[in-house]
């Protein structure tokens, strides 16, 4: 039986491969048999029935740089990341993990995914973690942040200033040529977030009555057609995702 809800699985996979994605990237492909749901409400794993889904992904970028995904393969199935023939080689069958299911829109369309993958051990939920003041202090040191944020100190002068000697010989007074009205320039917003947030923040920053569901799904995969130069293939960065949201809000909603 297929997984049909949200949430945070642990189970194994019965089989895996390593193949490329529609993008041409390496991906790691990952039949996830699921066998404890992690239930909110009693904030434990509980056993089910078994369920599978399946989980595409992509380990490595446009840049040819491991992605998170990469990094998570290596740290579950104690993979050394040097060789995807290895990795492919590998029995993973045995090792227990945790996955979390999620879901994708695309072209109108609303599946569920495998988004990420864990130790067993890992957190269930999903917690924004943040450090203390002293740590953030100890960060911007370790970084040279702490040391661009410092403003240089200004002595104040101990005497009045001398004005320039003025000639007594008169002069006629030049006209002062108007000076050009500055252009306002549109200041361009920067920033990073998830696929699910982008969505989220489509949805809460234009109304239904605005923008349909269905129109909202065409707008959504037009606007990562034109950032990413192509579909969701699951590498669009953080910035990306950015862009995107802002692309969607902005020409939905013009200011």
């Amino acid at each position: 039986m297929l997984i049909d809800r949200v949430g945070t699985y642990l189970g194994y996979a019965s089989s895996h491969g390593v193949d490329t994605s529609s993008g041409g990237f390496p991906q790691l492909i990952l039949q996830c048999d699921a066998t404890h749901y992690y239930d909110v409400d009693v904030e434990d794993y509980v056993e089910i029935e078994p369920q599978e889904l399946r989980a595409f992904l992509v380990l490595y970028g446009k840049d040819q740089k491991p992605l998170r995904n990469c990094e998570q393969a290596k740290k579950v199935f104690e993979w050394d990341g040097l060789s995807f023939q290895a990795l492919a080689e590998m029995d993973l069958s045995e090792t227990r993990f945790l996955f979390r299911v999620e879901e994708n829109h695309y072209d109108g369309n609303t599946t569920l995914q495998v988004s990420w993958i864990d130790v067993e051990t890992a957190s269930p939920t999903r917690q924004i973690s943040s450090l203390d003041t002293k740590g953030l202090q100890d960060l911007d040191a370790k970084f040279g942040l702490a040391k661009v944020a410092k403003k240089t100190d200004t002595k104040k002068p101990t005497s009045k200033p001398i004005p320039p000697k003025t000639s007594t010989k008169k002069t006629s007074k030049p006209k002062t040529p108007k000076a050009p009205a500055p252009k306002e320039e549109k200041e361009e917003k920067t920033g990073s977030t998830t696929r699910e947030d982008a969505w989220k923040y489509v949805s809460e920053q234009i109304p239904v009555a605005a923008l349909s569901e269905d129109d909202r799904a065409v707008a959504w995969s037009r606007a990562i057609e034109k950032i990413h130069s192509g579909p969701d293939d699951d590498t669009l960065t953080g910035e990306e995702w950015f862009q995107v949201q802002e692309l969607i809000v902005s020409e939905t909603i013009p200011f």
